[in-house]
């Protein structure tokens, strides 16, 4: 790197620690000079961390309300661009994770894939043909719970039974079916 270079770079650096300082005083002129400073650099290096261009622009708003919010941990007289940057690449980051944990990948066919033959002529069972081979109060609490969606306080109450009581018909009503279900 040249020297004229080199001596640009740590004017830019100092430069830009000083509008820090200022901001953290409250400077809002300060604000606006550090953010339009930082743009490009900011811009060019969340591009290469952010792959959606449309989601870029709200990357980049996302790390400038950060810098903001953050700006008392900043410590005056050391580099700013090291805090600018780690900033900026958690927030891509973070950014990152969450496309990730929303995307969910589909592989498109021409043709449907087969359905495996089922090897047994049985149909499922009814729900009326299992329930009815369950006792009555287990019967009764399923019913008030699932099928007519009442809470359990009111379902106890319909049924007559406390709450404890009425919670341990419809557990056991759920095990029962669990097994009912798997004959």
């Amino acid at each position: 790197m040249k020297e004229s270079d080199e001596a640009q770079r740590l004017e830019r650096t100092r430069r830009r620690a000083q509008l820090m300082e200022q901001l953290q005083q409250g400077d809002s002129g300060a604000c606006s000079a550090l953010l339009d400073d930082i743009g490009p650099s900011l811009t060019y290096f969340l591009r290469r961390r952010v792959a959606d261009p449309h989601e870029l622009e709200d990357v980049y708003q996302e790390v400038f309300m950060a810098i903001f919010e953050a700006r008392h941990t900043y410590e005056p007289g050391r580099p700013f661009e090291p805090w600018l940057f780690a900033i900026a690449r958690n927030i891509a980051a973070d950014y990152t994770r969450r496309r990730w944990s929303r995307a969910h990948w589909e592989e498109l066919v021409a043709e449907l894939p087969e359905r495996p033959a089922d090897s047994s002529n049985t149909a499922p069972p009814e729900l009326d043909e299992i329930l009815a081979k369950l006792p009555s109060d287990q019967r009764q609490a399923f019913s008030l719970l699932k099928l007519d969606g009442l809470s359990v306080e009111a379902a106890a109450a319909r049924a007559g039974v406390s709450v404890g009581a009425l919670k341990v018909r419809a557990h056991r009503a759920y095990q029962a079916l669990k097994r009912l279900i798997g004959e």
